[in-house]
């Protein structure tokens, strides 16, 4: 099988065999996990379609945001490949329109990698991001450990409290100072870590394993992006972006204690408000 995310002639005969064979798309039992994959290329699409069967998942695959929302709906996947480049409405604007009625994990695929693209990825709604070509193992890692982590997080306790913050999990709401906080997935599922551990420093190593997981390697400076995502989302009346602090040398941490805050700033310690 190609390792490759493009399809070789040796893997488009083995998925012909298993076409041949009745594995259509969306086939399912009851304990296989469900996968949306919207891709317009369509031989990558069979790519990824076949690798998600071959590991247990009922694959359904949508060319363009119209059918993919309509998908999206109807099917409840665990996970959702989503090209940014699609006809029509562009797989931004596709996240954008899942994330206003479903938590589910999305991997969004791209050839853009740039800063900027990568955060307007995330502010969309996205989990997580990979760059085209990629390795078919690496995206399979990758969803496993969204789907995995989604689970996970229904064994959690279902409000975090820190001050005047909560974090409400089980709604994906977050409120401070009776005020509701606007976060997508990985911005909350970060500031979740973060308020779990308050008080204490968490190195961006630490928090990327605790929010990506061991098995997907990404970038740090991702943890930058979405803390300085979350510090924005808390700014307003009153303002909550100082509860993230940067320890510098080591990553972050957040704090309870408005004090402990001002003492840092007047103090000129190691501690400040801002991305180093």
């Amino acid at each position: 099988m190609a390792e490759h995310a493009r399809a070789s002639p040796g893997s488009e005969h083995q998925m012909a065999e298993q076409r041949e064979r009745g594995v259509s798309r969306g086939s399912q039992s009851v304990d296989r996990r469900r996968a949306v994959v919207v891709e317009d290329d369509a031989t990558l699409a069979e790519l990824l379609r076949y690798n998600l069967e071959r590991h247990g998942y009922s694959a359904w695959v949508a060319p363009d945001g119209k059918q993919a929302l309509m998908l999206v709906r109807s099917v409840r996947p665990d996970i959702v490949i989503l090209d940014l480049m699609l006809p029509g409405i562009d797989g931004r604007d596709v996240c954008r329109l899942i994330r206003k009625w479903s938590p589910v994990p999305i991997l969004m695929l791209t050839a853009r990698d740039g800063e900027e693209d990568v955060v307007a990825g995330f502010a969309a709604g996205a989990d997580d991001y990979l760059t085209k070509p990629f390795r078919m193992r690496e995206l399979m890692a990758r969803v496993e450990a969204l789907v995995r982590r989604a689970a996970a997080s229904s064994g959690e306790p279902q409000v975090l409290t820190a001050g005047r913050l909560a974090i409400f999990l089980d709604e994906h709401r977050v409120l401070y100072h009776d005020r509701e906080i606007h976060l997508p997935p990985k911005e909350f599922a970060l500031l979740a870590a973060l308020v779990k551990r308050a008080g204490q420093a968490c190195t961006r190593a630490e928090l990327l394993d605790l929010v990506w997981g061991q098995e997907v390697i990404v970038d740090p400076r991702n943890i930058d992006v979405h803390i300085r995502r979350i510090r924005a989302a808390l700014e307003g009346e009153p303002d909550g972006s100082h509860l993230i602090q940067t320890v510098h040398g080591v990553g972050y941490r957040f704090v309870t204690d408005e004090s402990e805050w001002l003492d840092a700033q007047h103090g000129g310690g190691t501690v400040d408000g801002h991305v180093a």
